[in-house]
């Protein structure tokens, strides 16, 4: 099973910053006419899916490699993030100063991320420093020097943060769902202070050469670039790559059943209140009609139930949403608010009572209507640049989609009913599969949670 990058859950790796020089302020073409993905096959072997754009001087590639944190050794859980992190300081003749110095000198951007199940690498370069930039990628992925001064500064960073997480109320809140979810899984882990300490050179190397192959390789092109020179770039910063296999992975998730309260207590005016119920894979058939049903529940901002009777209605919550969380073995509704503590305990009885309102008479065939305008109205946004382009084109590719799935997605959200909705509402929005999870002090609770 393919995953998206950090969409979404994509893991999550966030979206590198393209260079100053090229933010892309006009409608890309792609956005006006469809996007034009083409597969291309460099001479050394290596896929790709290219969308050849020379409406702006930058091309942006994202790269995917199946197998993460999920699958490290437990004795050292961190030890896929420092990796990642330590191939950008320093790589062959260039030291941790030089090498940022020079991705400044070429006013580009790369980098490397870690998630639960796969790695990702992302890079940004005006056309001009195309060569050059590929040749920073290439030594950053191939030559990395995992210099002893920079392994410390990283080790000591990751030491701090995790003396400083636990006044965090989303770790906190988040820790607390998983554990609940997810008791004896991979996804339950967090990194240790004994992890990372043990985190050596020999370690990194390891983690290196078990995760970067062809196998499981997926690779994304977007912007100033034919498919000639595409080729050739894939194979000076792939080709090296041993072909490999794919790597061990977890099992999936059995989810244990629902704990109705879990209080975190943490002194601070205002509680997180986190809730997450059993959800679907993205290649479920109800995954699109999920989407619709999403924006009514809780995913439409202002449009959405649950924001319409818990925050405009009552004024409970700052603010309250959902949306589907997936990863390689698990698949969850999750959804967050933020509210005094005060209004907690009225707060989650209101988002319960319209779950169970939704849940028992359903949709309207009115909000279906606006969803499925608002979604596919809005998704020109998400292609109004090379960058975004190569994030949605990318997630797609990574989740295991079709090439031309990106210019096919519209009209399969066309295409969802009042029936679909529903079916999917009584589906995965039962409220009596929720768990919450509140973090802070919250008033009017009793005795409930753990």
């Amino acid at each position: 099973m393919m995953r998206r990058l950090a969409l979404a859950a994509m893991i999550a790796f966030a979206p590198m910053a393209a260079p100053a020089q090229a933010q892309e302020r006009a409608q890309s073409s792609a956005a006006r006419h469809g996007v034009p993905v083409q597969r291309i096959v460099s001479p050394g072997g290596v896929e790709a899916w290219l969308v050849s754009d020379s409406t702006v001087p930058m091309i942006v590639l994202r790269a995917y490699w199946r197998g993460g944190s999920a699958i490290e050794p437990e004795a050292l859980t961190g030890v896929t993030g420092v990796m990642t992190d330590m191939l950008t300081e320093g790589a062959g003749a260039y030291d941790a100063n030089a090498f940022k110095e020079r991705l400044e000198e070429l006013n580009m951007s790369l980098g490397f991320s870690a998630g639960w199940d796969g790695v990702g690498m992302s890079l940004a370069t005006l056309s001009e420093n195309r060569d050059a930039a590929i040749e920073m990628a290439r030594l950053a992925l191939h030559e990395p020097r995992f210099d002893a001064p920079p392994l410390e500064r990283i080790k000591r960073q990751s030491l701090v943060g995790i003396r400083t997480r636990d006044t965090n109320p989303s770790y906190i809140g988040n820790l607390a769902l998983d554990q609940a979810l997810y008791a004896g899984h991979p996804y339950a882990r967090r990194t240790t202070r004994e992890g990372i300490s043990a985190i050596t050179r020999g370690a990194l190397q390891e983690r290196r050469a078990t995760l970067f192959n062809r196998a499981t390789l997926d690779v994304t092109i977007v912007g100033d670039i034919d498919a000639e020179s595409a080729g050739r770039a894939l194979d000076q910063i792939f080709g090296p790559l041993p072909q490999g296999a794919a790597p061990p992975e977890p099992a999936d998730v059995t989810l244990s059943a629902p704990t109705p309260l879990i209080v975190r207590e943490l002194p601070q005016p205002q509680s997180l209140v986190l809730f997450a119920a059993p959800g679907i894979q993205d290649e479920d058939p109800d995954w699109i009609p999920l989407a619709v049903a999403n924006y009514i529940v809780g995913g439409g901002g202002f449009s959405s139930r649950l924001m319409d009777q818990v925050r405009e209605q009552r004024g409970l919550v700052y603010g309250i949403g959902t949306g589907p969380s997936v990863r390689e073995h698990s698949a969850l509704i999750r959804g967050s608010a933020q509210t005094e503590n005060a209004n907690v305990a009225e707060a989650i009885e209101v988002t319960r009572a319209e779950l169970a309102r939704i849940y028992r008479d359903g949709a309207t065939q009115t909000e279906v209507n606006d969803a499925i305008t608002y979604l596919t109205g809005s998704f020109a946004l998400d292609l109004d640049s090379n960058t975004k382009i190569a994030g949605v084109v990318h997630g797609y590719q990574a989740a295991g989609r079709d090439i031309e799935y990106i210019n096919r997605r519209n009209d399969l959200i066309r295409a969802v009913t009042l029936e679909d909705v529903n079916r999917v509402i009584r589906r995965l929005y039962n409220p009596d599969a929720f768990t919450f999870v509140v973090v802070g002090q919250p008033e009017g609770l009793g005795e409930a949670g753990e």
